[in-house]
């Protein structure tokens, strides 16, 4: 198993610079929009959400912006394993929600923990 990144929430786009650039040393490696439809079957979170990726040496984080309050937020570890398929076998035996969102590429897969912490 391998950490690929780990997924924060920010209500300040000036955090970037002020703290994770400036303070924690990391580099912006670029930013993207998460559609409001798979933010929505992912996260619960039924708004398009601006998202910065941020690395040094070998720690990738994710920062997603959400300056309003929600009940839901975008935290989340990712993860890189050999056997999906068994990885998803067993969270669904073993009564865990999972996630697939099909596409070209290998499939999206969220996998949550009994206290909604997604994988």
């Amino acid at each position: 198993m391998k950490l690929e990144h780990v997924a924060l929430t920010i209500s300040d786009a000036e955090e970037i610079e002020d703290f994770y650039q400036n303070i924690l040393g990391l580099h912006k490696i670029r930013d993207f929009i998460l559609k409001k439809d798979l933010a929505r079957e992912i996260f619960g979170i039924d708004k398009e959400t601006k998202v910065f990726l941020l690395q040094k040496n070998e720690l990738l984080l994710e920062l997603f912006l959400m300056p309003e309050q929600y009940s839901h937020d975008f935290k989340h570890i990712c993860i890189s394993i050999n056997n999906r398929e068994e990885l998803i076998e067993k969270a669904a035996q073993n009564a865990y929600q999972y996630i697939r969102i099909k596409r070209e590429r290998p499939d999206l897969i969220f996998i949550k923990d009994k206290s909604a912490n997604i994988f």
